[in-house]
């Protein structure tokens, strides 16, 4: 009976100090990044355009599931660009691309790496208008 009690008092312990320890920030725990800029291009005049920056872990992965979802498109570019996008992730490193979507709602989107400025990738119809709304959510 001592040797029962004396093992659920360990587990009760270390179930107290497991619910009481500090948790991590959920955005590194999910290896997501801390946060995406997007900085409109001011040579852009077409349409209007605001700078908007996404810190939420939410908005963060619908960012990240649209990039990694992306498909590359065959040739060399020829683009112009509506925003620089900067990902700043957990490590404090920074990846950066160039970001254009546009307004309407029936075209897809264009990311292309700045490490690669020739491979573009096109963002699916779906997922371009969900980055749209994110942006009009952050600017209205």
């Amino acid at each position: 009976m001592v040797r029962y009690v004396g093992v659920l008092l360990v587990f009760v312990i270390a179930t107290f100090i497991a619910g009481c320890s500090k948790p991590n920030e959920s955005t590194a725990e999910e290896g997501l990044p801390l946060l995406i800029t997007l900085t409109c291009n001011p040579d852009l005049t077409l349409e209007p355009c605001q700078d908007v920056e996404f810190d939420r872990s939410d908005e963060i992965r619908i960012m990240m599931d649209a990039i990694h979802k992306a498909e590359r498109m065959p040739g060399i570019l020829d683009y112009g660009t509506q925003y620089d996008m900067s990902i700043t992730n957990a490590d404090s490193s920074i990846t950066r691309y160039d970001l254009s979507l546009g307004m309407d709602p029936k075209m897809q989107g264009l990311l292309v790496n700045h490490e690669d400025t020739n491979i573009g990738y096109s963002i699916s119809l779906e997922d371009s208008n969900q980055i749209r709304r994110l942006i009009q959510r952050r600017t209205d």
